[in-house]
């Protein structure tokens, strides 16, 4: 079987009936785990309220990683809200600041990037500033990015695609947002399939227990 890491999913959210089980085989390939992404499909200034349902939605799931996030314009301060999520066992945060309107360099996000250093948890950025990340980067983190505009030429980013093909890339469906189930995009994949880049990268970056 080729095994499968999925790093980029949006189960588990009642809102938009996600919430269904998942068929992780199809044709060769085993999806072992998916990396729950707690981001709502539409933009909303709900920083956390996705990542509370998918904890729910994910108990007696053994196949599911899940990644904490944060907004600046929370009312909860960071040193607050990601230590309860890092108590429900996250392995990397979110930032969108298109979607929630907010700068990298918002003061409040500091916390967030020394927490992640600290802990040893990728950030996983939605449609970056680029020039922003040169920042971002100044903390020892690393960096895994969704929709981004351009590459940066560094060690500690890497970016996540359906069909990944370059030693910084690792496989993400973005189902179901995408109006497509995870075995769908799989099919797509059957000839370019890299066991380094769908899975054991993947492995590294959310999954080292």
């Amino acid at each position: 079987m080729k095994k499968v890491i999925d790093s980029l999913t949006f189960y588990g959210i009642k809102l938009y009936s996600y919430v269904k089980d998942l068929k992780l085989e199809v044709d060769d390939f085993l999806i072992e785990k998916i990396v729950l992404n707690p981001l709502y499909k539409y933009s909303c200034q709900c920083c956390v309220d996705g990542f509370y349902q998918q904890f729910l939605w994910s108990k007696g799931r053994d196949y599911v990683l899940r990644l904490g996030i944060y907004n600046p314009k929370c009312r909860v301060p960071p040193q607050i809200e990601l230590e309860r999520q890092y108590d429900h066992e996250i392995h990397g945060i979110v930032l969108h600041p298109q979607h929630h309107g907010f700068s990298l360099l918002d003061k409040k996000l500091e916390y967030v990037y020394q927490f992640a250093e600290d802990h040893d948890l990728p950030l996983v950025i939605h449609k970056p500033d680029m020039k922003e990340l040169e920042k971002v980067l100044q903390y020892k983190v690393i960096l895994v990015l969704v929709d981004a505009e351009k590459r940066l030429e560094s060690e500690r980013v890497y970016y996540i695609t359906q069909k990944p093909l370059r030693e910084n890339e690792i496989y993400g469906s973005g189902s179901p947002y995408n109006g497509k189930n995870l075995t769908d995009v799989l099919k797509e994949n059957e000839e370019n399939y890299n066991k380094e880049l769908f899975y054991d990268l993947p492995k590294r970056l959310f999954d080292k227990n």
